[in-house]
């Protein structure tokens, strides 16, 4: 008899066991997630200052270029970074307190679709920033021809002044 009590004792400390291993896994998932959407958040918070200073360098290098020739340009330009940006952190705010409010409670569905869409935001913004790059690479090198090309006609018309007063 006692034998039977020992094998159902084992059986119970067995079954507490793994509730307690199952629950505890469950934890340590939820806790990832919510690391993984904080973290996701803070990158997703740096890309958007560095796309706001991206665009403020890219207004600058716009600004030294004719305006005949950047007047679409400006026009893409005219949209106001910062307000962008202001809007863009506000909503990782409000996601950072909904994380605090409802991230004990939320499903884990549910925290997996924000770092999901996260991570999605965060893959468009990094190609944004590749094309502002990419268009700034382009200015700053139309910028250098425009510069060669101004110095070659002085040079020309420094010549062509010197030949006509001698």
């Amino acid at each position: 008899m006692s034998m039977l009590y020992l094998l159902a004792g084992s059986f119970v400390v067995a079954l507490i066991v793994a509730v307690m291993w199952t629950r505890l896994g469950r934890v340590r998932r939820r806790d990832l997630v919510l690391h993984e959407l904080l973290d996701g958040a803070d990158a997703l918070e740096a890309q958007l200052h560095e796309y706001r200073d991206r665009m403020v360098t890219l207004k600058k290098l716009l600004a030294q270029l004719p305006s005949d020739m950047t007047a679409p340009a400006m026009a893409m330009a005219s949209v106001n970074p910062d307000a962008q940006v202001k809007t863009a952190l506000r909503d990782i705010l409000a996601h950072r307190l909904w994380i605090k409010r409802e991230g004990a409670t939320a499903t884990i569905e549910a925290l997996d679709n924000a770092c999901v869409a996260i991570r999605k935001t965060r893959d468009q913004l990094e190609q944004q920033l590749k094309q502002l790059d990419e268009v700034g690479s382009q200015l700053e090198s139309a910028g250098r021809e425009l510069r060669s090309a101004y110095q070659e006609l002085q040079a020309k018309a420094r010549a062509h002044g010197s030949d006509a007063g001698g």
